[in-house]
């Protein structure tokens, strides 16, 4: 969880891509914004399969970062690992040109050949970062990184092992760190099992769980030699843990096997616990531990090992002043703060040139958002307001909720609430707020809608710009994974949306769906009507359209304004430079038990009919119908679940019986 720790010390906007899992949660419990990426396999090397496969998932993985990157437009990116480095530098040169590309290194090379890839990476990076100078001289062995290369040796915040008292008896040795050959616990019990012929009372506590298949069966082969006779009630396979204080303040001393460790982790968290480390004579450990606070020994040597735990397990004297020397080295040359500092201020040594944004005044947008039972979300809308837009007004129409909506509005300084006794629905909510506003810009956004960043300020620049058009303009809108919301859409019935039903955007490459599929854009174009969840526009234009018609309660009245818009020659356009991440959170799936199908097809039926008539409405209808077809049948045809379709096709026919 080292990243998640460092990334926490940046003062800008942070972002992790990573799969699902404890890393993912970690970050998010830090409040840094994770975007879902797809989990790859590890066992690279496993298998002859898995060896073809490995260059199509870097591939993929490229792919990966090339989509968030366009969509995210980072000032620095972080490559972690060697995968992302060999995808991101290597295959087809820098997926970014830009950004400034950080390669964070923090493993001993393997192979030959990807040694070569990797090294290829650092040299294409903008600056590398590895833990310990063993991982520099391996990654760099000719020195031809020179400046670029920095060492940044992880810390440890030492008051968090405040707590560690005198250590068990009888005597207790801890291995601390996965399950994986390459740290040996296999030497650790052999060394142990040796200490035992002279100080049988001693116990063995193993703390880590496997990583991969062929960790379990490393486990297994664990297991099977600690029931031996000569082991036999000493030694327990403890598992993961989640906090390794408490088994530190249990042991006498920590016992560490990886011959080629990048950094050892574990190793300074007992020398912050106040326990001496035995560690091998190489690699990371040997930067952390001296003869003062340890023993080191030849990498391999089970017999020298086995010596170290005999004399430390045999003199209670020499462990404690040992582990306080070593609690002293860990405060004075490896504190957490400092590592914090010196990372963080590595990344800025790469950062681009602050780009300009457009010249906003102060006072210059206000933000109109209706909430429903919307606490869950509304903190986060708030908090990212108070972050990226410091000062910005947030307009907050409570209707009619029964939860915590408005104590939540209460708690922020930037809301300004109004609240109503029953739900007016979201049009009349929004044109209450709209009706408060002093700003000459107003964005409407949805309580689930969150920023990242302050590039709203695009879209208020432009629509305060001198000679500019009058437009509604609608940002680029994100899933919390980072992918794009079909958020912008062509005109219904019109002959683009009609290919669309025709040809998935999906099925084709992005510069031949955009046409269809405008949210796929990269620059500014006309759309036929935004969703209004972000759309932004000067205030006066708003007023002057209504905006929404408050005879639409609940569905289509982003639509609805959008085509009356455009009759009035205001234009709706689709602005990408500009971002936002939608959670469709929506409180009206909750109140339905589900979406509401059949409402919202029989709210566009309405608008289209009432705005563009009952002919292109009925074009519109079979678009739609066979869109829901066309995917009932690919899916079908895939085994995938088609319910959703069908219920959409479903209702949709019912609205046009009901017409």
């Amino acid at each position: 969880m080292l990243m998640v720790d460092w990334a926490s010390a940046l003062e800008d906007e942070r972002c992790i891509a990573c799969p699902d899992g404890p890393f993912a949660a970690a970050a998010q419990a830090a409040g840094i914004r994770v975007f879902t990426i797809r989990r790859r396999s590890l066992e690279v090397r496993s298998s002859l399969r898995e060896r073809l496969l490995a260059p199509l998932r870097l591939v993929s993985h490229r792919r990966e970062l090339r989509g968030l990157l366009e969509r995210l437009d980072p000032d620095i990116l972080v490559l972690c690992g060697m995968r992302s480095a060999i995808a991101g530098l290597t295959l087809g040169g820098p997926v970014a040109s830009r950004p400034g590309v950080v390669f964070q290194h923090s493993d001993r090379l393997p192979g030959r050949a990807i040694a070569w890839l990797v090294r290829d990476a650092a040299r294409r990076s903008d600056l590398v970062v590895v833990p310990s100078r063993v991982v520099a001289d391996d990654l760099d062995p000719r020195s031809a990184l020179h400046e670029r290369l920095r060492i940044v040796r992880p810390g440890v915040d030492a008051s968090q092992f405040d707590a560690a008292g005198p250590p068990a008896e009888p005597a207790e040795v801890l291995v601390l760190g996965s399950i994986t050959e390459y740290k040996r616990p296999d030497l650790a019990l052999e060394a142990f099992a040796l200490a035992r012929r002279s100080r049988p009372e001693l116990r063995l506590r193993l703390a880590g769980a496997p990583v991969t298949d062929g960790d379990e069966r490393l486990a297994a082969s664990l297991r099977a030699r600690a029931a031996r006779p000569d082991l036999e009630g000493s030694v327990e396979l403890l598992g993961a843990v989640d906090d390794p204080r408490p088994e530190l303040s249990r042991a006498t001393c920590l016992l560490h096997c990886a011959p080629r460790e990048a950094f050892g982790l574990a190793v300074l968290e007992a020398l912050a616990a106040g326990r001496p480390a035995i560690v091998p004579d190489a690699g990371g450990p040997a930067e952390i531990v001296n003869s003062s606070c340890g023993i080191l020994y030849p990498p391999g040597d089970v017999r020298a090992a086995a010596h170290a735990l005999t004399v430390l397990t045999s003199d209670a004297d020499l462990a404690a002043r040992m582990g306080a020397v070593g609690r002293e080295r860990a405060v004075e040359q490896f504190g957490r703060s400092d590592a914090r500092r010196r990372w963080a201020a590595a990344l800025e040594s790469v950062r681009p040139a602050r780009r300009r944004t457009a010249a906003v005044p102060a006072g210059a947008l206000e933000i109109v958002t209706v909430t429903h039972n919307s606490a869950a979300m509304l903190a986060g809308l708030l908090a990212s307001v108070e972050r990226h837009l410091p000062g910005t007004p947030v307009r907050i129409v409570d209707c009619g909720s029964t939860d915590h909506s408005a104590a939540v509005a209460r708690s922020s300084p930037s809301a300004r609430l109004t609240s109503f006794g029953r739900n007016l629905g979201f049009g009349a909510g929004c044109n209450r707020g709209l009706a408060e506003v002093k700003a000459p810009v107003v964005a409407l956004l949805n309580p689930d809608v969150e920023l990242i960043d302050g590039s709203l300020l695009e879209i208020v620049g432009e629509l305060q710009r001198t000679g500019g058009p009058e437009r509604l303009l609608a940002p680029l809108v994100l899933n919390p994974d980072g992918t794009r919301q079909d958020s912008v859409h062509p005109e219904p019935g019109s002959l683009a949306e009609v290919l669309m039903a025709l040809v998935s955007p999906s099925s084709v490459p992005a510069w031949a769906a955009k046409p269809v599929a405008p949210w796929l854009s990269s620059s500014p174009r006309r759309v036929g009507w935004a969703v209004g969840c972000a759309l932004l526009a000067r205030t006066d234009t708003l007023r002057r359209l209504g905006p929404f018609d408050e005879r639409l309660f609940m569905y289509s009245e982003d639509l609805d304004l959008c085509l009356r818009a455009r009759r009035e020659g205001v234009e709706t356009w689709f602005w990408p430079a500009a971002r936002v991440v939608h959670h469709r959170a929506h409180s009206s799936v909750r109140a339905f038990g589900g979406e509401p199908f059949e409402l919202l097809a029989r709210a566009r039926h309405q608008v289209v009919a009432r705005r563009l008539g009952r002919t292109r409405a009925a074009v519109d209808d079979r678009a739609q119908a066979l869109t829901f077809a066309s995917r009932i049948a690919v899916k079908g045809a895939l085994g995938r679940s088609t319910d959703r379709e069908r219920r959409q096709l479903e209702a949709l026919l019912a609205a046009r019986r009901g017409d």
